[in-house]
């Protein structure tokens, strides 16, 4: 099994999200002796923002006469490696906890390349993929309410079906209530 382990939060180590996404990736790692991880943080090793050149290149419809320049080129490199590692997972650990309400900007970076790179004729590909969303929330100060929560994992949840997933799963931080009370 080969397992792509993702972390986003800004929050560094102690954070929980890192904890509860560590104990998923525990737990697999567990169930399945040889299992193998790749983990990719992307606070750590931030990716850069899509710029109009590289959406262009990602989406392939780059103007054959504009000259590609080197940094671009590795861009693009990158965004095809950072795609090929998660069509080759069997299970996708992304931890995705809520920052003010929003997708940590790091995490919608990587989800930026995945989903102009993604190329529909490689849906079957990801329809193979196991995602696991660990999710959190926090939102101005305060522990997000489920319905924002909710409304969050349904946002990612589009996002990941969109490219061809359709074996996802969402992981609530077991700190965050599942619902709510309609009183």
């Amino acid at each position: 099994m080969n397992i792509l382990h993702i972390d986003s939060c800004v929050l560094g180590d102690q954070s929980p999200s890192r904890r509860h996404t560590a104990m998923v990736v525990a737990e697999l790692m567990a169930a399945h002796e040889a299992a193998r991880t790749t983990c990719r943080d992307l606070v750590a090793a931030p990716l850069s923002h899509v710029s109009g050149p590289l959406l262009q290149a990602l989406s392939r419809q780059w103007h054959a006469a504009i000259p590609m320049h080197a940094e671009l080129r590795a861009e693009v490199a990158l965004s095809a490696s950072l795609l090929q590692e998660f069509i080759e997972a069997d299970v996708v650990v992304v931890g995705a906890p809520m920052h003010n309400y929003f997708t940590p900007s790091a995490l919608k970076v990587w989800l930026d390349r995945l989903l102009h790179l993604h190329d529909a004729r490689e849906n079957d590909c990801m329809a193979e993929v196991n995602v696991v969303l660990v999710t959190s929330g926090w939102g101005g100060g305060e522990p997000a309410q489920p319905a924002l929560l909710r409304n969050y994992e349904e946002q990612l949840t589009a996002a990941f079906t969109s490219i061809g997933v359709r074996q996802l799963r969402i992981a609530r931080n077991p700190d965050v209530p599942h619902h709510t009370n309609p009183a």
